[in-house]
């Protein structure tokens, strides 16, 4: 794995570069490549500088959860907070760019914001009234938020006690809880406040003896699992492989940091089948035939299935699965199973010998690139990966420097293909300046055409955790030079 330091060398306690050796370039080793072909205005430590002081100043001012905004006509002041689909999902993101930048400058203010996030976190759990289970977003009384129907069935009066006039986005999902465990998992690798850490690992040991409780399933307020909280294996909602990656890392994560030797006995002998002697009866109650199954180690090499022809790539899929692997590989001690892992992200998450699939290096999608550079370990001398690398530097310089609703004509790009979601694709990665999207890039299909007429909103503002935690990633892990 790759130190978690910048080019300017390990910082000291007070967040300050070392220069521990005459040659740093001796420390550091060869660089990656850097988009010098771009050269826009902002550098991207400017950007970073920009969206973070955005993020505290706007995006979270709500409620405390990461937000997309509506400003007044003076550009200054929001007038609104919208309700998006996961909020959960993008909060969790922002949590872990602050945890990310705590490691890289050791800036007390970035686990300030922490603190301010993992509190509306615990609220959007707390509001449900159920432990571990957490809203996709929240109704706070006396925030200005767009309207939501009194009689929406997706959203659910609280009934827990200190949460009167409440209500909660019910039917959370997996991908929700995804990008939840990724923040807490980076939170408790890189800060240091006790308090924060306690509080997370009591949320953390909440979500799992959910989880577990309810037979690696999410269970809503009404009794009924969520319609995309089944995380078994053979559930077959999604692919094997794509529900064992999940539930791989969220149980690996707990194990590790809760110290749980249950949950490692769960792991190694119940999931990956390499510890004998364990009870693995509950799984039986999971599927009928979960213990005759492959383990949880072959289905995410055999089963994943990320690439696939034509067009049909999930992308959301693979940001989980991204989101899933960076925390187990860092946590996962048993060389041979590490080593497998590490060949289930070589061989299933970024390139494929298929020439109908789209590989992932050639797309410039900065936290894939950045994630597989990081848990790998390839460096620079590897030339795929600095091509990827390249072109993942050349996505955050063509990043615009402030996230409005910018101005997109409908798309001209030759239609070569239909997506899963039957929407027209391009054969050619479509450049981010004729390309539509909100706040969060990465998820996103990058050959997508766009099917209208965008007309600019500078009022209309995203929240920039896809920038922040993509940044501050690569500056720790050393792909982003800090004066880049």
């Amino acid at each position: 794995m790759l130190a978690c330091t910048d080019e300017t060398g390990p910082r000291d306690d007070g967040g300050t570069a070392v220069d521990s050796t005459d040659d740093v370039a001796d420390v550091i080793g060869p660089q990656w490549s850097t988009c010098e072909r771009l050269h826009p205005e902002k550098t991207l430590a400017e950007k970073a500088a920009y969206f973070d002081e955005m993020a505290v100043t706007r995006h979270l001012a709500g409620d405390g959860l990461l937000r997309n905004l509506y400003l007044n006509e003076d550009l200054e002041t929001v007038q609104k907070w919208f309700h998006v689909e996961n909020v959960i999902l993008w909060s969790g993101m922002y949590l872990a760019s602050q945890a990310f930048r705590y490691e890289v400058t050791g800036d007390q203010a970035a686990q300030d914001n922490a603190k301010v996030v993992t509190a509306a976190l615990h609220e959007l759990t707390n509001v449900t009234g159920v432990s571990g289970l957490y809203g996709r977003s929240m109704y706070k009384p006396g925030v200005s938020y767009n309207p939501v129907p009194a009689d929406s069935t997706s959203w659910t009066d609280s009934t827990a006690a200190g949460y009167e006039g409440w209500r909660f986005r019910n039917d959370v999902s997996k991908d929700g809880y995804a990008g939840l465990m990724f923040g807490y998992a980076a939170a408790l690798e890189h800060f240091d406040d006790p308090d924060l850490l306690a509080g997370i690992r009591a949320r953390l040991r909440e979500i799992i003896d959910h989880i577990i409780g309810n037979h690696l399933q999410i269970i809503d307020t009404n009794g009924l699992v969520t319609e995309h909280g089944r995380l078994y294996h053979t559930a077959f909602d999604d692919f094997p492989g794509f529900n064992a990656m999940l539930s791989s890392s969220w149980i690996k994560i707990a194990a590790t940091e809760l110290d749980d030797a249950s949950l490692d006995d769960l792991y190694y002998g119940c999931l990956m089948r390499l510890r004998e002697g364990v009870d693995c009866t509950y799984m039986a109650q999971v599927s009928a035939f979960e213990p005759e199954y492959m383990s949880y180690i072959e289905s995410m090499e055999q089963q994943l299935n990320l690439f696939l022809p034509n067009c049909k790539q999930n992308y959301d899929n693979f940001d989980m699965c991204y989101q899933a692997i960076y925390p187990l590989i860092q946590r996962e001690t048993d060389p041979v199973l590490r080593e497998r892992l590490l060949g289930v992200v070589r061989n299933n998450m970024f390139n494929s010998d298929d020439p109908a699939h789209q590989d992932i290096g050639p797309i410039g999608n900065s936290m894939f690139t950045f994630i597989y550079a990081a848990v790998t370990g390839d460096g620079p001398g590897d030339a795929i990966l600095d091509d990827a690398v390249d072109r993942a530097i050349c996505t955050m310089k063509d990043f615009p420097a402030q996230k409005f609703e910018r101005g997109i004509p409908k798309g001209t790009q030759e239609h070569v293909c239909d997506s899963r979601l039957d929407n027209p694709v391009a054969a050619e990665v479509i450049p981010l300046a004729d390309y539509p999207f909100d706040n969060y890039l990465w998820r996103l299909d990058f050959f997508e055409i766009n099917q209208r007429d965008i007309t600019e909103d500078r009022r209309n503002v995203y929240s920039p955790e896809d920038y922040l935690v993509a940044y501050w990633l690569g500056r720790m892990h050393g792909l982003i030079a800090s004066d880049l």
